[in-house]
């Protein structure tokens, strides 16, 4: 990398400590969210591997991908460093760069460490069953120019940043109620607290605009994700999660009444399938009352006459 596009680049570091790491169930984690140039970014990682079943594999993923506007790319270069706990010059780094997209949205290494050598105690990647992951990411400056550009008109909200100017009526609301919002804020940086109240303005809106009947899963996906954004920023968020919980509690009962008419459809097609077997069986029993009722004449005229059987004597 040359001197200016080292020059042209803003970077930082986001260190992921993971406990009890072997005792992961699930196949796939998630860091909490960090932001680096105005971004935000988390760490995803496959403790028993992706596709490579012997390592683990691990990526850097925009976690707000979902709701960028139409067309958004981004350049990053990044590396991570999975920290031998007992002699630092033994860690291993891995680095890469990536344009990310909207249909690639993470990228990374699927083989990022034999599991074997993971889990081996005298390697020292894991002690006390802490794992510790350090993700460094760089960005160019001018990519955060261009989301400046995509997210409207910036204006100074009460000193604390350059907040679209769109959220502020809706911030100005609800800071005037919760004044915690502001306060739990203001021994971070400029950038982290632009973020933050960014995703609160975004998740404001979005409930502000969306009436819950028009909710698709879509739709419930992006509040799932604003929802989680916002509460990687540490916000005080009691006053607003009953409202929040409603909504996704409108999504299950949405889903209880969408699987119990599924039900009532099965059930319905099952009576008219098992309605149709009886129509054919009634056809079944009128022919074979029919041949019955023939067979029995038939019988009755046999009977009427002396039959002797034949059958030769020994």
């Amino acid at each position: 990398m040359g001197k200016n596009e080292e020059n042209d680049l803003v970077s930082g570091t986001f260190t992921w400590k993971i406990d009890e790491f072997s005792k992961l169930n699930a196949d796939k984690c998630y860091s909490e969210v960090f932001v680096i140039g105005g971004f935000k970014w988390r760490v995803s990682l496959y403790p028993k591997g992706n596709k490579a079943e012997n390592s683990i594999s691990m990526y850097l993923d925009i976690a707000d991908s979902k709701t960028l506007p139409y067309g958004w790319t981004r350049y990053a270069k990044f590396s991570f460093t999975l920290v031998n706990q007992l002699d630092r010059n033994m860690s291993v780094t891995r680095v890469t760069k990536h344009k990310f997209n909207a249909r690639e949205s993470d990228w990374g290494f699927t083989e990022f460490m034999p599991l074997s050598e993971m889990h081996d105690l005298s390697e020292s990647y894991l002690v006390n069953d802490i794992c510790i992951v350090e993700a460094s990411v760089s960005v160019r400056k001018g990519d955060i120019k261009i989301l400046d550009n995509e997210t409207g008109e910036l204006m100074d909200f009460k000193g604390l940043g350059r907040i679209e100017l769109a959220f502020h009526p809706l911030l100005e609301e609800v800071c005037l109620s919760q004044p915690s919002l502001i306060e739990c804020q203001q021994k971070r940086s400029r950038t982290f607290v632009e973020c933050a109240f960014t995703t609160l303005g975004r998740l404001l809106r979005f409930l502000k605009t969306t009436k819950v009947k028009d909710l698709n899963q879509d739709g419930y996906e992006r509040l799932q994700i604003l929802w989680d954004e916002l509460e990687s920023f540490k916000f005080d968020l009691t006053w607003l999660q009953p409202h929040v919980q409603s909504v996704f509690g409108m999504k299950n009962m949405t889903g209880r009444v969408d699987r119990m008419r599924e039900d009532v459809n099965i059930l319905e097609s099952e009576i008219r399938r098992r309605r149709a077997m009886l129509a054919a069986a009634e056809v079944d029993l009128e022919r074979a009352k029919e041949d019955l009722v023939k067979a029995e004449q038939g019988f009755k005229k046999i009977g009427g006459v002396d039959c002797v059987i034949d059958y030769p004597l020994a």
